[in-house]
């Protein structure tokens, strides 16, 4: 896939730096070692989430004169375009979390068994039901309480971003009409006024994988990339208050990560904003660009699906044999966080540099193909 001249590498870091805050806030999670804010796996599924809703405003914006969202042409490709990029990978790693769901379910009670706080209802791993793996293959899980958190990966997230996908041209035909100011607050309101009026609905959710919950969020990347664009203050400020709409729904929002996607929003701003040279912020900024486009950092981008998606099925199998075979349990928690990191972080990554070159790229390449129907090889393709 080209990218286009307004192409941010600093986008890839920011994806591994996400995709290895989820690694690492897993563990801390498992092994009950309580690191402020590496706990929280879920803010760096945050961070995903603003960075997608910024490249899919910011990639219409770039395509826009030749595919007008106004084209039913543009949303069919577009939808056949974040399929092809997110099933294959996803259909390949559900068939083996289903094939051994149950020996997962096992582990996470061995883990249990070490530290309570961690139990969970192991049998959802083993649910080999017709309507799971329906709903699982059609991506309409993430919008059905009793079937938004059933196998071992923690694809809550990914039901969550096929909705986002789904209404992401709706939202484009009305940012076409009222502009982005305007569409970003009458979808917040909408959100709200869902919140309120199907509390029971939303409250079912064990996992916030239904798009109201997270779709000001969406919309906070999508405002971010429009005010990068414009050099516009007054649009950026709109962003801001999406963590406030999250945090007045009342959904598993914390001060603390209510302050965490604010500073994402204006860290993400500032790396992104179209500084003069010299400038105060275009100095300030220069280290963290230089990092984050690094070899290693567009490496971790590169490799941050199959990182997210993969991830959990080695962590876990690690940590039950290290409980039943060890005294593991009883070492110090940040002893046991370092080990188990140690012991599967290099595995995830060679599983996940090898799942990127044999499954996602030549997925990608295939949903090109269909789109154009063009020869087009994996390593022509870029995520």
């Amino acid at each position: 896939m080209a990218q286009g001249n307004n192409w941010s590498p600093e986008l890839e870091g920011l994806r591994g730096i996400a995709s290895l805050w989820v690694l690492f806030g897993h563990i801390c999670l498992l092994v009950q070692c309580r690191i402020p804010l590496l706990y929280d796996p879920g803010m760096g599924v945050d961070l995903f989430i603003l960075l997608s809703g910024y490249l899919m405003a910011k990639n219409y914006q770039d395509r826009r004169e030749k595919a007008p969202w106004n084209s039913l042409t543009t949303i069919r490709e577009f939808w056949l375009r974040r399929f092809f990029r997110i099933a294959p990978l996803y259909y390949l790693l559900l068939i083996v979390a289903l094939i051994f769901g149950g020996l997962f379910g096992e582990c996470r009670d061995i883990i249990a068994s070490a530290w309570i706080s961690t139990q969970t209802d192991a049998s959802r791993y083993a649910d080999h039901s017709f309507l799971n793996i329906l709903t699982h293959l059609s991506f309409i899980f993430g919008a059905l309480p009793d079937y938004s958190f059933r196998t071992v990966l923690p694809d809550w997230s990914i039901g969550l971003e096929m909705q986002f996908y789904v209404l992401f041209p709706f939202i484009m035909l009305m940012v076409m009409r009222w502009g982005f100011m305007l569409s970003a607050l009458v979808v917040m309101v909408v959100c709200l006024a869902a919140r309120f009026l199907l509390a029971d609905y939303f409250d079912a959710f064990p996992m916030p994988s239904m798009i109201l919950i997270k779709l000001p969020l969406f919309l906070a990347g999508m405002v971010m990339a429009q005010a990068v664009r414009e050099n516009n203050l007054r649009l950026w400020l709109v962003a801001l208050l999406a963590p406030l709409c999250a945090a007045w729904m009342g959904i598993a929002v914390t001060p603390v990560r209510l302050a965490a996607q604010w500073v994402m929003i204006i860290g993400m701003t500032a790396l992104l904003w179209q500084a003069a040279e010299g400038s105060r912020l275009e100095r300030a900024m220069r280290l963290p660009k230089r990092l984050l486009t690094l070899r290693i950092s567009q490496f971790l981008g590169d490799v941050s699906y199959s990182v997210y998606l993969l991830h959990l099925m080695i962590v876990i199998p690690t940590i039950a044999l290290l409980v039943n075979y060890s005294n593991f349990e009883h070492l110090p928690s940040p002893v046991r966080m370092l080990m188990v990191a140690a012991l599967c972080t290099p595995v995830v990554y060679l599983c996940a540099w090898g799942l990127f070159h044999r499954v996602e790229k030549p997925g990608i390449a295939l949903g090109r193909r269909v789109i154009t129907g063009k020869n087009v090889r994996p390593e022509q393709v870029l995520p």
